[in-house]
């Protein structure tokens, strides 16, 4: 505000600026949002790059040439491999569907296995808490089992299929489902369980109204961790007596000292867990779309 005195000495009225138009405010707006968008990517993709330029530099020492590809290379031959110039394949190259999609088969139906399991069984140790307290020391039992010494007594309950790989999948994962679910049901409360009670709310809309959202979050955090094991697990499980699978084809990379491919393999677990990561992201913000709201948690 600016004040000024005429030809006579007396003050004049202040002149006020005048509020901006929309259009100008919006594009301010527009200005800030696209800064910010901007150094949040660039803070994201600044990992990466690093990442990538440690490994070209180690590709091109003297004795980390020998077993590291230069990422050039690595990228080449994923698509080379994994890519192809079909329509007819879906432009998908041979090593897609003879080893990419047995290896994502096996553990998304371990995957699914054990949440099945793993849910059920929570859901049913937490509502009863005398069964909980009498297959503690069992579960602790199994959880403390490590999984990769079991996978030849898979091979030998289930042959040399499919199956063993997917039933050690689903018990290498069940368990933080498992605990997730037991600890969501539980925290609950007994409060919603009484006003349920005293309004004479029929079971099945007690489970699937009352305990089974409110132990959603704890749920998707389990699986969200049961996720990321089922990849370590499949590939584990293809590492021996396999004839396909991205195991396979690493330790036959590995084998014929074709350290190339063996990158390229890496290269595309990478991008399996960050496009799993994604789907999940989006179907838990969808899931538990109510949680935020109340808790007014974003990510």
């Amino acid at each position: 505000m600016v004040a000024s005195t005429d030809d006579t000495g007396l003050a004049a009225p202040a002149v006020r600026p005048g509020p901006k138009s929309p259009a100008l405010a919006s594009a301010a707006r527009t200005r800030g949002s696209l800064a910010a968008l901007l150094g949040n990517t660039g803070i994201r993709l600044l990992v990466p790059v690093l990442i990538l330029a440690a490994w070209w530099g180690l590709s091109q020492s003297e004795v980390g040439s020998l077993i590291v590809a230069p990422p050039f290379e690595a990228f080449e031959r994923v698509f080379t491999d994994f890519f192809s110039a079909d329509a007819g394949r879906f432009f998908l190259g041979d090593a897609t569907f003879d080893h990419f999609f047995p290896s994502v088969y096996r553990a998304m139906a371990g995957l699914l296995l054990a949440v099945v399991l793993g849910v059920a069984l929570g859901v049913a140790l937490g509502i009863v808490p005398v069964l909980t307290a009498l297959f503690q020391p069992l579960i602790h039992l199994g959880r403390s089992l490590p999984s990769p010494a079991l996978l030849g007594v898979f091979f030998f309950l289930f042959g040399t299929g499919d199956s063993p790989k997917i039933f050690l999948i689903a018990f290498s994962v069940v368990w933080p489902i498992l605990f997730n679910t037991i600890d969501g049901v539980q925290s609950v409360g007994t409060g919603r369980m009484q006003a349920a009670a005293v309004f004479k709310i029929s079971r099945w809309n007690v489970l699937t109204q009352i305990i089974l959202p409110g132990a959603g979050p704890k749920i998707f955090a389990g699986v969200r961790t049961a996720m990321s094991l089922s990849l370590i697990i499949m590939i584990i499980s293809e590492l021996q007596k396999a004839e396909n699978g991205l195991g396979y084809l690493l330790i036959r990379s590995q084998r014929d000292f074709d350290y190339t491919g063996f990158w390229s393999v890496l290269i595309v677990l990478a991008a399996l867990g960050v496009a799993l990561n994604f789907i999940f992201v989006f179907a838990e913000r969808r899931a538990l779309a109510w949680h935020r709201g109340v808790t007014q948690q974003n990510d």
